[in-house]
């Protein structure tokens, strides 16, 4: 999975379930009310263009890309940005799969989460945030 302390999409679906707590630049600029991806398909069945499309509006939300970029990825792990990557692919890469077989959320679920965390968010932002929970079985 890389830096352990960055965590993107599998990260939002682990931090969740456990409770714990390409594109340049940086996050949390991202006004885009969706994705623009089908609200109804599951997360596991995303193609990676699409996981990169999701990656992409995530962290314009609630991350950055770069090394450093523009959250501060040296915080302790509950403190640093879980979707703060290098790039798209390394977003792309810690995507849930079809491996993921008890997953069942969708896109406009995991949009919800989002939408109501901070740019830079952390584990505990994503573990304090009700409409993150539907994403615990993921």
């Amino acid at each position: 999975m890389g830096d352990p302390r960055a965590f993107g999409l599998s990260g939002i679906l682990l931090a969740v379930s456990l409770v714990v707590p390409a594109c340049g630049g940086s996050g949390g600029s991202d006004a885009s009310s969706s994705s623009g991806l089908e609200a109804s398909k599951k997360l596991t069945a995303l193609t990676d263009a699409e996981k990169g499309t999701l990656c992409d509006w995530m962290v314009g939300r609630a991350g950055s890309y770069g090394n450093p970029g523009s959250c501060d990825r040296t915080q302790p792990a509950p403190m640093s940005p879980f979707l703060a990557y290098d790039d798209q692919a390394a977003c792309v890469a810690d995507s849930p799969d079809a491996t993921f077989t008890q997953c069942q959320a969708t896109v406009a679920q995991l949009e919800a989460c989002i939408k109501t965390l901070p740019a830079c968010a952390t584990l505990t932002d994503v573990s304090n945030s009700s409409a993150c929970a539907i994403l615990s079985s993921c």
